[in-house]
């Protein structure tokens, strides 16, 4: 609403390039994503800019994306995020699930992680079907070789859950707050 996103943003990707070398300095190997705008997935100037700063840094960036922002302008977005790969930077599909997935959407998207968005993960031990959309988000991710992310994990016996249906990467509280 202030204009300020691209700027923002921008800085974001530059602070992360600079925490993952004081963080790989110190024998610690992590990625960092990044939420990226719909406005400006589609905005060459972001583009331009944001390779700019990660090309030649070594970064292990994601950039994450919602599906939202892939239907507005479908054709742009998938050029865009085909850029972005070819730098070597990944993409993952954020909270997966919430918008208008279909599975033609993840096949013209070539997205390397998708996200299952919390509203899911969450109740998934209580609500037969949260729990039937999450084994068979996984399913689909893992024949698509595609990397699973499940969002909102806050209860260990959840993150059980999930080690079980063979998701091995989780966010949320019982993991640690966010950062």
């Amino acid at each position: 609403q202030t204009g300020q996103i691209r700027a923002l943003t921008e800085w974001s990707i530059a602070q992360a390039i600079q925490d993952q070398r004081t963080l790989r300095a110190h024998g610690v190997e992590v990625a960092i994503a990044l939420n990226v705008s719909g406005r400006l997935l589609v905005d060459a100037d972001f583009r331009r800019a944001a390779l700019a700063l990660y090309e030649g840094s070594g970064a292990d960036l994601i950039l994450e994306i919602t599906e939202t922002a892939v239907i507005e302008n479908p054709k742009v977005a998938a050029e865009a995020i085909a850029t972005y790969q070819a730098a070597g930077l990944r993409i993952s599909i954020d909270d997966y699930g919430t918008g208008l997935s279909t599975l033609d959407y993840l096949k013209k998207i070539p997205a390397s992680e998708i996200k299952i968005d919390q509203s899911f993960v969450k109740g998934m031990l209580d609500n037969r079907s949260d729990l039937v959309m999450v084994q068979s988000t996984i399913a689909l991710a893992h024949s698509l070789e595609r990397k699973v992310v499940a969002e909102g994990v806050e209860h260990q016996g959840v993150m059980d859950a999930l080690i079980d249906m063979n998701c091995v990467v989780a966010q949320g509280y019982v993991i640690g707050p966010p950062m």
